[in-house]
Parts: C-alpha cells; sequence; structure tokens
C-alpha cells in the first residue's frame, strides 16, 4: 500500500496555487530506479505539452535517504498536465503501479477540489 503524506496547498503568488504531495511506497515492491524512470517520464511528458511558461511549475524529486519517497511540488495551472501524464502512464502499467497512481491523481484532485466539496449539491431525486 501506498502512503502518501500531504503538506496541503501553498501560495505561490497572488494568482498561483502551488500543490505538495509526497508519494511513499516501500511496499510496492519496485525498484527505486524503475520509479525515478517513470516519474522521470511523467515529468517530461506534462512539461512537454504545457505552456512554456509554466513548465517550470512542476517539480518531482526523489528523496536522497528514502529511494521510495518521491515529492511532488506543481502549481494549479500546471496540475492539468500532470494529471494527463499520470493517467497515461497509469494506463499502461501493471495493476500495482497503476493503483500507485490512481492515487497519485487522487491526491492531487483532493487538494485542488478540496474547498468546492462543501459547494457541491447534487440531487438524485
Amino acid at each position: 500500500m501506498s502512503k502518501v503524506m500531504q503538506q496541503g496547498p501553498t501560495s505561490a503568488s497572488a494568482a498561483t496555487t502551488t500543490y505538495h504531495i509526497t508519494m511513499d511506497d516501500e511496499k510496492l515492491g519496485i525498484k527505486p530506479e524503475i520509479l525515478f524512470r517513470i516519474y522521470g517520464q511523467i515529468e517530461a511528458q506534462a512539461k512537454d505539452s504545457a505552456p512554456l511558461h509554466i513548465r517550470n511549475e512542476l517539480r518531482i524529486s526523489q528523496d536522497a535517504r528514502i529511494k521510495t519517497r518521491f515529492y511532488i511540488a506543481v502549481s494549479d495551472r500546471m496540475a492539468q498536465y500532470l494529471i494527463a501524464a499520470v493517467q497515461k502512464q497509469a494506463s499502461g502499467d501493471a495493476s500495482g503501479l497503476r493503483s500507485y497512481f490512481y492515487k497519485l491523481q487522487e491526491q492531487l484532485m483532493g487538494q485542488m477540489f478540496a474547498g468546492a466539496k462543501d459547494t457541491i449539491n447534487i440531487s438524485l431525486k
């Protein structure tokens, strides 16, 4: 099971919010080098699909001591490109990795829409 630690959104400027997610999964059974490569592919794909002026608003890094721990910092403007890259990666992976990357996506979207849940009213009458 993946262990997800959230630091929550921070305000980088008046117009941009940065979301912070930590993914840690030593029980996944995947070598850290493979996770590092996959995260590199996700980051590259997200940045390639984003406009030039926001590409630097995504940072994915690996913990120096705990090699299975990754830190993701992404702006609200860049988040849609990261989500698309994660979805593409998850669709091609084995089920264990797929659930890991769906968890990443879930955590990011949870932060993005944390305030909105109070204002959504759906009636299924």
